[in-house]
C-alpha cells in the first residue's frame, strides 16, 4: 500500500507541471482525527487525492487502560460539481469513493488490584482495509486557499471533517 500511495504521490509530482494541472494540500481534522492530504486536480471536474491520518484515544475503566492509536492511508477519486446560488460566491459540491488502509495499535494494561498476581500488559495490532465513500462542499477563499466540509463512510464509521487547502497554481 505504502509503494502505490508513494507512486500515487510521485505521479501527481511529476505529471503537474507537464500537463499543466494544479496540484493542492491541506489539513483535515474531525473529532479525534488530523491528516494531511495531497491532490492532483485533473481537470475542473474530477481530481484524485492521497491522504494520511492518526488519532488516537485513552479508555479507562475499573483499573484497565487502552491506548489505542491509528494509522490510514488512503487515495480517493473525487467527483466537483460547480454551483452558485444568486449572490453568492461560487462553491463545489463533491463526491468520493477510494480506498484506505488503516493499522490499529492497541496497548493495554491491567494492574495487580484486579488481577490479584502480577500486574499485566500486552499491545495488539491490526490492519484494515476498507473502502471510503464521503461527499460535501468547498469553498475557494482566496485564488490559492479553499475550505471544505464533508462527511465520510470508512466501514461502520462515519466522520464530519474540516480541510483547509491551498492550491499550488
Amino acid at each position: 500500500m505504502k509503494r502505490i500511495l508513494a507512486a500515487a504521490l510521485l505521479y501527481g509530482c511529476i505529471s503537474t507541471p507537464a500537463f499543466a494541472a494544479p496540484l493542492y494540500t491541506g489539513l483535515q481534522i474531525d473529532d479525534n482525527t488530523a491528516g494531511v492530504l495531497l491532490g492532483h486536480q485533473i481537470n475542473r471536474t474530477y481530481a484524485v487525492e492521497a491522504h494520511y491520518s492518526k488519532s488516537s484515544s485513552r479508555t479507562s475503566q475499573d483499573g484497565l487502560t487502552i491506548d489505542t492509536s491509528s494509522v490510514g492511508l488512503g487515495i480517493v477519486g473525487i467527483a466537483l460539481f460547480p454551483m452558485r446560488l444568486q449572490e453568492m460566491q461560487p462553491y463545489d459540491l463533491f463526491l468520493k469513493a477510494g480506498f484506505e488502509r488503516t493499522s490499529i495499535t492497541d496497548k493495554y494494561s491491567i494492574p495487580t488490584s484486579v488481577t490479584l498476581t502480577l500486574p499485566y500488559s500486552g499491545t495488539i495490532y491490526s490492519h484494515k482495509n476498507q473502502l471510503i465513500f464521503g461527499g460535501g462542499a468547498e469553498l475557494d477563499l482566496t485564488k490559492s486557499l479553499s475550505g471544505r466540509i464533508g462527511l465520510d463512510f470508512l466501514g461502520n464509521k462515519r466522520s464530519i471533517y474540516l480541510s483547509a487547502i491551498f492550491n499550488f497554481n
